[in-house]
């Protein structure tokens, strides 16, 4: 009987030890929802943090991975575990590219997560297709857009989902050459409210008939006084005819090149004589400021000299002589030329002999002389003509 009870009592010890290593294996497994980038699993644990269940599940996470609730949150029975991977998004966005991450897991919630607003785009992928959490994920979404197209004198409103310039003329319906000019490069993105420009460009040949100038030389002498001219040799003008390379855009010229020219008939040289002469010498020189011969000067050179119409000497010189410069008073004889000079004045302001026998050159000078010196009262006709 001894040995018998000793016997039941190391039995009841044994199914001791079962019950309490039962209750303990109960008591300490948990049942969580783990979910990994939007994947369900149940997972038996009897760990107490979250980071242990993820270290058991052989989850190796980067830093900039999202847990929730954190690594270091105490593990209930029940409770959910989410945890999203930082995702790479190669993003083409209107033709603009972009390297972007996310911690989204479908395309649609990356997109949201981006700020890009899928409707009415087009989008190279399912928005429910997941992200590939192992490289990036390549995603091309074109927005729609109104876009203006102006070519050939019309203006074309576009309205869809071109990424290009390009697009954008095919959609408008309109061609471009290689050597047409467009506004913006046809590989360029566009955007919402752009206008693109296309001007046409043409090439044509023209052949006109020119007039080639002559070429005038100067050449000065001490024969004539100073300030005349006259004309040596006459020349005259050539002309040629010379077919143009011209470039037109858009109907207008932008361009012309000289491709060939043909000379119809040759310029002349023109020579011109240009007066160097003392005009208080009318000896010195043998022709006159206006190409004539003998040193005399026509009455319109004189005008011009005085400074026509509207100068006080040009007025003086038509009352007092009528622009004679061999002019004498008839009443007395005692005045003489252009100003109608008396002797003692002429000499006065360094005249010599009789002033109708000086140049008119010469009277001019002394006329100014006399006028510096007492004015313009120095002669009647001033005041008839209304000068001083």
């Amino acid at each position: 009987m001894k040995r018998k009870g000793i016997h039941i009592a190391g039995q009841a010890v044994v199914i001791t030890a079962m019950v309490g290593a039962t209750a303990a294996f109960v008591g300490f497994n948990k049942t969580v929802d783990l979910v990994v980038d939007g994947e369900h699993q149940q997972v038996r644990t009897f760990s107490d943090s979250v980071e242990e269940v993820l270290a058991g599940q052989n989850l190796d996470l980067a830093q900039d991975d999202r847990v929730q609730p954190g690594t270091d949150a105490s593990v209930t029975r029940g409770m959910d575990i989410v945890v999203n991977t930082e995702k790479d998004v190669a993003l083409t966005l209107d033709g603009v590219s972009y390297d972007e991450t996310t911690h989204a897991n479908t395309v649609d919630e990356a997109l949201a997560d981006l700020g890009v607003d899928p409707a009415g785009a087009e989008i190279s992928v399912a928005g429910d297709a997941p992200l590939d959490s192992a490289g990036a994920t390549e995603l091309t979404v074109v927005t729609p857009k109104t876009v203006t197209v102006r070519a050939d004198g019309e203006t074309v409103p576009v309205e869809g989902t071109p990424a290009t310039t390009g697009e954008a003329l095919e959609l408008a319906g309109v061609a471009v050459d290689e050597t047409d000019v467009v506004s913006a490069p046809l590989t360029a993105p566009i955007a919402s409210g752009q206008t693109v420009d296309v001007m046409r460009t043409e090439t044509k040949t023209e052949t006109v008939e020119e007039t080639v100038k002559k070429k005038v030389t100067e050449k000065k002498t001490d024969k004539m006084v100073e300030g005349g001219k006259k004309v040596e040799q006459k020349g005259h003008n050539g002309k040629r005819e010379v077919t143009y390379e011209v470039g037109l855009l858009d109907g207008e010229e932008v361009s012309r090149v000289e491709k060939d020219e043909k000379v119809l008939e040759k310029p002349k040289e023109e020579i011109v004589l240009v007066g160097t002469g003392d005009p208080t010498d009318p000896d010195s020189y043998e022709i006159s400021p206006d190409g004539q011969e003998g040193g005399s000067m026509s009455t319109a050179a004189i005008k011009e000299m005085l400074g026509g119409p509207s100068s006080p000497w040009y007025k003086i010189a038509q009352c007092e002589s009528e622009f004679n410069p061999k002019a004498v008073n008839r009443s007395n004889n005692r005045y003489f030329g252009l100003f109608q000079f008396g002797i003692p004045t002429w000499e006065g302001v360094g005249g010599s002999g009789n002033p109708a026998d000086a140049s008119p050159q010469e009277q001019f000078m002394r006329a100014k002389m006399l006028q510096e010196r007492a004015g313009w009262s120095q002669w009647e006709c001033a005041g008839m003509v209304g000068v001083g």
